[in-house]
């Protein structure tokens, strides 16, 4: 039964990769997309900040991409989940919210909580950081 699980694992965690990349390849396409969009509309070099905030969260949507590949190849490899790749997809995706999120129309608790799960990501990465011998 062990056998039967580990090679599911394997098959789920190869097709969950695959469908991952294509994702990533798609969300590369659609991010220089749209900054090819923003650049051509862009009159005498003064872009919009709105148009450079939505490229910005594109960016950082494909990096939390990028770094979910690395959690699903290290699972692959070494068949465990690197609490620390996790802690920092974590605190790229929380950094997406707040990139993408209008702060000015946020509620204050909205704002506090999102600043508090930052602090608590963070000395969470302190935390599980080896420590020197």
């Amino acid at each position: 039964m062990e056998k039967i699980a580990s090679q599911f694992e394997r098959l789920a965690v190869g097709a969950l990769m695959v469908l991952l990349m294509a994702t990533i390849l798609f969300g590369t396409l659609l991010t220089a997309w749209s900054l090819v969009e923003d650049l051509l509309q862009v009159h005498e070099l003064v872009a919009e900040p709105k148009a450079l905030f939505d490229v910005f969260g594109l960016f950082v949507a494909v990096l939390v991409g990028i770094e979910l590949l690395k959690i699903l190849r290290h699972l692959r490899e070494v068949h465990e989940v690197d609490t620390t790749l996790v802690v920092q997809t974590a605190l790229i995706a929380l950094c997406n919210k707040v990139i993408t999120a209008n702060l000015a129309d946020m509620p204050w608790t909205e704002l506090m909580a999102v600043a508090a799960l930052i602090g608590a990501l963070a000395a969470a990465i302190l935390a599980l950081r080896p420590t020197p011998a």
